[in-house]
């Protein structure tokens, strides 16, 4: 986190610097390239990654899983709701603050406002790093959760390269795009840790409070055992589910 922490900081002081025209020592052969491989297939695929981390799409899908998850898990439902509605803000601020002009050679949608760094990126790990958290509360198979996190994964990385692919934004703006959101979401885990603290999850079907932790036990076991694990915040959304009862 220490060098994540440092990468950033020399990425965002290097962007505000002569319109980050140090940055530009890498991210205009960089984009120059990219722009020059592109296909009409590839068009295609990183056009339909672009949307899935769209304003407009995340608002909307972290609203649904919000309400879906809310009556499950308050702690997850709020942790959606203040990833989804909060990382604009961020990202307004911070762009302000850089003012980095887009990259301006062959875009082929759209960008508006700054560039430093990638919206489109901070949204995709706001949204996407908290599925798997969503999915461990609706089943206890491990191989499904880890299904989960690879489509994720899958979403995020892809969404950031169709940002440099359709020439709106810089390769150092991705960058640090993952690396705020990566900070974004650990901020968001740690609300979560406190709010399963005061609002545990509900057993539902079977499962116990523990799926918010990743860990599972049968509520009938459970309740013959009161010191069964259920109601700890240690591990959230990085645990994995175990497949006892799969």
């Amino acid at each position: 986190m220490v060098l994540l922490g440092a990468l950033l900081a020399g990425l965002a002081a290097a962007a505000a610097l002569k319109g980050g025209a140090l940055l530009l020592l890498w991210d205009e052969p960089i984009q120059r390239g990219v722009e020059a491989r592109r296909t009409g297939a590839l068009n295609e695929v990183f056009l339909t990654f672009s949307r899935l981390g769209s304003t407009v799409f995340v608002l909307a899908v972290g609203s649904l899983a919000a309400a879906v998850t809310w009556r499950r898990c308050r702690a997850v439902g709020l942790a959606l709701l203040v990833a989804t509605f909060s990382r604009p803000l961020l990202e307004t601020a911070i762009k302000l603050l850089i003012s980095r002009d887009r990259p301006d050679f062959g875009r082929m949608v759209q960008g508006t406002g700054y560039s430093f760094p990638s919206g489109h990126v901070m949204a995709a790990v706001a949204l996407w790093g908290l599925m798997p958290l969503v999915v461990s509360l609706y089943t206890r198979r491990r191989w499904l959760w880890w299904a989960s996190v690879a489509v994720s994964g899958a979403l995020i990385l892809g969404i950031a390269a169709s940002r440099v692919y359709l020439g709106v934004h810089w390769f150092s703006d991705v960058t640090a795009g993952l690396i705020v959101g990566t900070f974004f979401l650990l901020g968001v885990e740690t609300l979560l840790a406190r709010q399963h603290a005061r609002y545990p999850c509900n057993e539902v079907s079977g499962t116990s409070s523990s799926a918010v932790n990743g860990r599972w036990s049968d509520s009938r076991v459970k309740s013959s055992n009161p010191s069964s694990p259920g109601r700890g915040t240690e591990a959230l959304v990085t645990s994995v589910p175990s497949d006892t009862y799969t």
